[in-house]
């Protein structure tokens, strides 16, 4: 259960990061709300997923220039789970989650990890 709230809050993040004008968009399912909805989770699904699976090995990599940084190279850890995360959806059908330019779609991980955390945090799926 909690992982499918985990999941909501990602798919709700990245509603939100689409609305801005951060050169990330989601395709996918045009014809009703429904489907719309359920592209929306998918890509949702698909972050959580990195997000459990591939973001600890990450973390452990860059941990020596992650302390260097005070940190700041998380953002470029989430970055690259936002990248690979798009490459993986261009092999599912009628999903699909583009990124643009380096610095729009830094600044798009950041928002899609704030508003996810703020989700979690009121939904109480993370402990």
């Amino acid at each position: 259960m909690r992982f499918l709230l985990r999941v909501a809050a990602m798919a709700f993040a990245v509603w939100i990061t689409t609305l801005l004008p951060l050169d990330i968009a989601v395709t996918g399912g045009e014809d009703e709300w429904w489907t719309r909805l359920l592209v929306f989770l998918a890509v949702g699904a698909i972050l959580q997923l990195m997000n459990q699976i591939v973001k600890p090995v990450l973390t452990v990599l860059a941990l020596p220039i992650t302390i260097l940084t005070l940190g700041l190279f998380m953002l470029v850890v989430n970055w690259l789970i936002l990248w690979i995360a798009a490459w993986l959806t261009d092999f599912i059908p009628e999903v699909t989650l583009t990124i643009g330019g380096f610095w729009l779609t830094l600044l798009g991980a950041l928002v899609i990890s704030i508003v996810s955390g703020i989700v979690n945090g009121i939904t109480g799926s993370r402990d």
